[in-house]
């Protein structure tokens, strides 16, 4: 099966805008990269579907409702160049110099452009380039274990408190039980082979159990968590996008894989902040 992520075309709000993008589907199974350039372009990550988009035509998280930066001021949008291909990703602000993203959105990438601050994929915000581009060492794009990565951006963000804002972490090796009520958000596919959206989309799921998540997908480990029902995901286009806890808007998780998108007894995998933080705390220090 493959994976393919749809991207949008994001416009520069403090230079000049970048490419515009073209659509193609995506499907749940392997980890595939999308372009946004002309044509179809794709690059298989892994042998997950992970959800990775390539900028095109609307569409969002599956099940979801539409919501603003101000509900999760620290979710920003991802450019991502490769070649003359653009790739489109969700990230989290966890201070003014770093984002928090998947490692799978990092592959073989040149540059990163973070729109923060802004509803809208499009317009609006502030936006930002990367100055590095940093994979965790133990990334596995084969069964897609520790899928995290950090952009380190050339310009801090301006945080305001209001639309862009540092989103709190998990703390390190702390658990996320099953039945917690997971809040994801992002521009990504509404529907599985769908188009990506240029408004942000949010979606409540609940967290399965690992052992549960074990009947679906083989090789779930201790830095994954699984969330998700028949027809409420995330999707094509989220990869990389944060994952909080619905109470106390923590973050944790990342969006990884699955195979298709709100398919029942298939929810989405998200790598544990948890499980990681030592990892991050390393390496996005300002």
């Amino acid at each position: 099966m493959n994976l393919k992520e749809l991207l949008r075309d994001v416009d520069d709000a403090e230079g000049p805008g970048l490419p515009s993008v073209s659509a193609s589907d995506g499907q749940a199974g392997d980890a595939e990269l999308v372009s946004i350039s002309a044509g179809n372009a794709e690059d298989v990550l892994t042998k997950h579907v992970s959800r990775l988009t390539k900028a095109a035509d609307d569409g969002r998280i599956v099940g979801g409702n539409d919501t603003s930066i101000q509900a999760v001021p620290y979710q920003v949008y991802i450019l991502l160049q490769k070649g003359n291909d653009y790739f489109q990703c969700g990230g989290s602000i966890i201070n003014k110099r770093n984002i928090l993203t998947a490692a799978h959105c990092l592959t073989d990438i040149q540059k990163a452009y973070v729109r923060a601050g802004s509803t809208d994929s499009n317009d609006g915000g502030q936006q930002y380039e990367s100055r590095a581009l940093i994979q965790h060492p133990m990334y596995n794009p084969t069964t897609s274990d520790y899928d995290v990565g950090i952009i380190k951006l050339l310009k801090p963000i301006k945080l305001d408190g209001t639309t862009t804002k540092a989103v709190k972490l998990a703390p390190k090796n702390s658990k996320v039980e099953p039945g917690t009520d997971i809040l994801v958000s992002g521009w990504g596919t509404t529907s599985e082979n769908g188009n990506t959206s240029t408004n942000l989309m949010s979606v409540i799921v609940p967290v399965v159990s690992n052992q549960d998540c074990s009947k679906s997908y083989s090789g779930i480990t201790s830095r994954m968590f699984c969330a998700g029902v028949a027809g409420k995901d995330s999707c094509q286009g989220d990869s990389g996008g944060p994952a909080v806890s619905n109470s106390d808007k923590v973050q944790r998780g990342i969006v990884s894989f699955g195979i298709g998108c709100a398919r029942e007894g298939y929810p989405g995998v998200y790598t544990r902040v948890a499980a990681v933080r030592s990892w991050i705390d390393l390496n996005s220090l300002i």
